[in-house]
C-alpha cells in the first residue's frame, strides 16, 4: 500500500463523510450557544460535549475501519461489502454481469476448441487423398500435364499445411524444440522443396553460403522461410531470387512484380490478399499473417520493402532474442 493510495482513500472518505462532520460540529456549536443563552452550568455542557465527541469518534473510527476494509477488498478484486441499499443493488448487478461475462467467455472457449478440433481433423484427413493423388500422378508418364498436376498437388498440400500450422500456432509452446541449427542447411532444405517451381517457372536462384548457426525450432523456422520463399517464387516467374547473409540478417530478395505501396502496411493482416493476390488468384491471405505470428513467437523480427516493377526484399534478423513460450 503506497502513500498515494492512502491519501486517495482519506480524501474520498472525507469527501463522503464531510457533511456529517460539519453537522456534528454545528450541533456542538448549537449546544454551546444554547448553554450561554439559557445560562446552563458550563461543567454540564462540557461533560455533554465530551461525551458526544467521544461517541462520534467511536462511530467514525468504526466507519473508517469498515470503509478501509472495503477499499482493500476492491483492490484485491475480492468484491466489497455493501453498506447501503443502493450499494447492495449495484453489487448484485455487478455480480450478475460478471457471471454473464464468464458464461460467454466459457462458451467462446468451447466454440474455439471445437473449431480447432474440426479443422485439425480436416487437415489430417486431407493428407490421405493428397498422398494417394501424388502416388497416382507419380505413375503417369512424363508430360506437361503431369508437371501441371504435380504443381497443383503441391499447392494443395501447402495450403492444407498452412491451415494446420495456423491452428498449431495457438499452442506454439507445446510443439517447440529449440536446438542449434545450420542456417545453410535449413534454407537449402526449403529451397529444395520448391525446386519444381524454380525449374518450371525458369526462375534463377542465387544462393550464397550461409555460414551461421542459430538456436531455433527447425520446423517453425522452416515454415517461416517457406512463406517468404513461396511468395518470392509466386510473383517472380522468369526473374531472379537472391538469398544471402548481410551481417546478422538473412535477406531474401527478388526481381518480381513487387507490392503496391498501399498494400505493404496491410499484407500481414489476416485474410488480406492485396492487389497481386486478387489479380493472380494465388493468395490465401494467411501466409504472411502466419509468418508474422511465427517470427514473434521465435523472438525474431523482420522487415519488408518493395517497389512495383522492381521487386521485394525481406530481411530476417537472426539476433538471438527471447522465444515466447506462454
Amino acid at each position: 500500500m503506497t502513500k498515494r493510495q492512502v491519501g486517495f482513500f482519506i480524501r474520498q472518505w472525507l469527501l463522503t463523510r464531510g457533511p456529517f462532520l460539519v453537522g456534528g460540529l454545528g450541533f456542538l456549536g448549537l449546544i454551546g450557544g444554547m448553554s450561554v443563552l439559557f445560562r446552563v452550568e458550563m461543567a454540564l455542557v462540557a461533560y455533554t460535549s465530551l461525551l458526544l465527541i467521544g461517541i462520534g469518534i467511536v462511530i467514525f473510527a468504526i466507519d473508517v475501519t469498515k470503509e478501509w476494509a472495503n477499499y482493500r477488498r476492491v483492490e484485491r478484486r475480492e468484491g466489497l461489502v455493501s453498506g447501503t441499499a443502493a450499494e447492495l443493488i449495484l453489487q448484485e448487478r455487478i455480480e450478475e454481469l460478471e457471471e454473464t461475462l464468464k458464461a460467454r467467455r466459457d462458451q467462446e472457449r468451447t466454440q474455439q476448441s471445437e473449431f480447432q478440433d474440426y479443422y485439425t481433423l480436416w487437415a489430417h484427413q486431407m493428407k490421405i487423398p493428397i498422398a494417394a493423388s501424388q502416388l497416382l500422378v507419380g505413375d503417369l508418364p512424363t508430360s506437361k500435364e503431369k508437371q501441371a498436376l504435380e504443381r497443383e498437388l503441391f499447392k494443395i498440400e501447402q495450403y492444407t499445411g498452412l491451415v494446420l500450422n495456423y491452428l498449431r500456432l495457438q499452442s506454439f509452446h507445446e510443439d517447440l524444440v529449440v536446438e542449434r541449427q545450420s542456417l545453410d542447411a535449413l534454407v537449402r532444405q526449403v529451397v529444395k522443396k520448391f525446386s519444381i517451381f524454380f525449374i518450371q517457372q525458369k526462375t534463377e536462384l542465387r544462393l550464397e553460403e550461409l555460414n551461421l548457426t542459430i538456436a531455433t525450432d527447425k520446423k517453425w523456422f522452416s515454415l517461416l522461410l517457406e512463406q517468404f520463399i513461396s511468395n518470392a517464387i509466386k510473383y517472380t516467374a522468369g526473374g531472379q531470387i537472391w538469398i544471402y547473409l548481410d551481417g546478422d540478417e538473412l535477406v531474401i530478395q527478388d526481381t518480381g512484380i513487387g507490392i503496391a505501396k498501399s498494400d505493404v502496411e496491410r499484407i500481414f493482416a489476416r485474410g488480406f490478399s492485396g492487389y497481386n493476390g486478387r489479380i493472380s488468384q494465388q493468395s490465401s491471405g494467411l501466409g504472411l499473417y502466419l509468418a508474422q505470428g511465427i517470427s514473434e513467437k521465435l523472438g525474431m523480427t523482420f522487415s519488408l520493402t518493395s517497389e512495383v516493377g522492381t521487386g521485394t526484399q525481406v530481411r530476417i534478423s537472426l539476433k538471438e532474442e527471447r522465444i515466447v513460450i506462454d
